[in-house]
């Protein structure tokens, strides 16, 4: 079965098996009014008897400006690392209750006054193939994600995206602005980078 392998500045930080597997997502997200300016997470979904667990292998971990995140499709894994629940990784934390994530209007008041913490950031993202892609903050674009998705309806490849969207397209459930979007199949790679 497939693996992703992430790297950060060359040194494998995750090494996520496959098998058994609904969907794994590989993300960096940030925004101008986000302390750190950037964090990576990897996690996944994975069915079980009557349910489904979540499984995370890095939760929200900082990036600094120039570091680079690199994702490979691998075709075979090779001493894989384990995915840790939201128990095991904060055993003390009450078990969340919510089930409607609906952004009502105080919650979009809290949100839109939260403060400016950044001036800007400046993103790339490339692939093994030759797909290249930047995109810069301003009044529209104020927070960025790139992605690696994969899901078990296609083993053999996973989705690259790279977007950049603002406040009011995520209140309005917008997708926001596309600038990569790419397959990667088994042995190719996707590479994000935070230049500012």
């Amino acid at each position: 079965m497939p693996c992703l392998c992430v790297a950060l500045d060359g040194t494998r930080v995750a090494m996520i098996n496959l098998a058994g597997m609904e969907v794994v997502d590989v993300s960096v997200h940030g925004a101008l009014d986000y302390n750190p300016k950037a964090t990576l997470h990897a996690m996944g979904v994975n069915p079980s008897a009557g349910g489904c667990d979540s499984l995370i292998w890095l939760p929200e971990q900082a990036l600094l400006a120039g570091q680079v995140v690199r994702v490979t499709l691998l075709e075979a894994c090779e001493q894989p690392d384990r995915g840790r629940t939201m128990e095991e990784l904060f055993p003390d934390d009450e078990p969340c209750t919510q089930t409607d994530f609906t952004i009502d209007d105080a919650m979009a008041a809290q949100l839109r006054a939260r403060p400016q913490l950044h001036q800007a950031f400046a993103v790339q993202a490339s692939t093994s193939q030759g797909q290249q892609a930047a995109a810069v903050s301003d009044p529209r674009n104020t927070s960025f994600t790139f992605g690696v998705v994969w899901d078990f309806t296609g083993p053999d490849k996973a989705r690259v995206r790279l977007t950049t969207h603002c406040l009011d397209d995520v209140l309005a459930r917008r997708a926001g602005s596309a600038h990569l979007e790419a397959m990667l199949a088994l042995g190719d790679s996707a590479s994000f980078v935070l230049t500012a």
